[in-house]
């Protein structure tokens, strides 16, 4: 009975020391060897800043850029990566950043990227992380015809890092990223049949969009640049004759593809077109301003600006008559939807 007694005291007696160093964690003063609870700061990236709200990091950005800026502006840690490791969904980047509250700025895509430069990787504030689309010069001009590589940007202030004494201190920072690169497509179309040659026409597209602050804002004092397509196709539909004899064309197009920089609702763009023939600018609108006119009802939910930043790609389609001018009788279709403001009086 005895025994029993002083084995069921020892049970309890472990019980509670068990209890007990479970209670002081793992930086428990009991025993020296006992290891520092793990601190760490990670950052992970989110690409979702789209129409459709899908996550498409993995998909779109093949290698990002990443500064740590301390409360006193100060950098204090720089990180990158690429490559395939970017399509782990568990992806991220660990630092080696102490407690503290931190901003982060990232360019993302800038490996193999030769149509953007970065001011400097080795930053002494965030201000001087800017980023200047590379053009070529060209009759007076800052021209750019390239068809862009993805470009993304983002931004987290504020990141707040404790490191608790007696439990693991993991922070998670998540940076979501804004695509900085669009798509334009531009087609003409004939109206009455009138074949159309790419030597008909000059598609432009000018724009203030050349320099990125580290905000990502375009900088006022942005030099303007001169799109002009990467690309330019032609097409045809057709229909054979009654009498047997070869197909005719009824409707032939040109399509012209341009890459542009980050457009903004207050930006002063310029859809131009002018007939080779005789040198006259047929088409002259403010492209940007057509483009948010098209947002209408679907994407009401969003800012213009908002609407701009998650919409990549864009379409314009103009009808051409058979003087080779703008048949504005036909309207203009901006991404697929009809839009004739009262601005669309053409220039002739």
């Amino acid at each position: 009975m005895l025994q029993n007694t002083i084995r069921n005291i020892f049970s309890l007696i472990i019980m509670v020391l068990s209890f007990g160093l479970t209670m002081t964690g793992c930086s428990s003063l009991i025993y020296d060897d006992l290891p520092e609870c793990p601190a760490q700061l990670n950052v992970k990236f989110q690409f979702n800043y789209t129409l459709d709200r899908g996550e498409a990091f993995a998909a779109q950005v093949h290698s990002v850029n990443v500064w740590a800026f301390d409360q006193a502006g100060n950098l204090v840690w720089t990180g990158s990566a690429s490559g395939d490791r970017l399509k782990d969904p568990d992806f991220m980047l660990e630092t080696p950043l102490g407690g503290g509250t931190y901003d982060f700025v990232a360019w993302c895509g800038l490996d193999g990227n030769d149509d953007f430069s970065l001011a400097t990787y080795t930053p002494v504030s965030m201000e001087e992380l800017e980023m200047k689309l590379n053009t070529i010069e060209k009759d007076g001009l800052n021209v750019s015809s390239s068809h862009f590589k993805a470009l993304f940007h983002g931004k987290k202030s504020g990141v707040e890092h404790k490191i608790k004494p007696n439990a693991p201190s993991i922070t998670t920072v998540t940076i979501p990223l804004i695509k900085d690169t669009n798509d334009i497509a531009v087609m003409l179309v004939n109206e009455d049949g009138t074949a159309l040659k790419e030597s008909d026409f000059t598609v432009t597209f000018t724009y203030a969009d050349s320099w990125l602050a580290w905000d990502n804002a375009v900088r006022d004092d942005s030099p303007a640049v001169t799109y002009t397509p990467w690309s330019v196709l032609y097409g045809e539909t057709t229909k054979g004759r009654a009498d047997g004899d070869d197909d005719q064309p009824v409707r032939s197009s040109l399509l012209y593809e341009m890459s542009v920089s980050r457009l903004m609702v207050d930006g002063d763009a310029y859809l131009d077109i002018i007939r080779n023939t005789d040198g006259v600018r047929i088409i002259h609108i403010p492209l940007i301003d057509y483009f948010i006119y098209a947002k209408g009802n679907r994407f009401n939910q969003y800012s213009d600006q908002e609407y701009l930043d998650r919409r990549s790609d864009y379409s314009a389609l103009f009808f051409i008559d058979n003087n080779l001018g703008w048949y504005t009788a036909a309207g203009i279709y901006i991404c697929g939807w009809a839009v004739v403001p009262p601005q669309s009086d053409p220039i002739y």
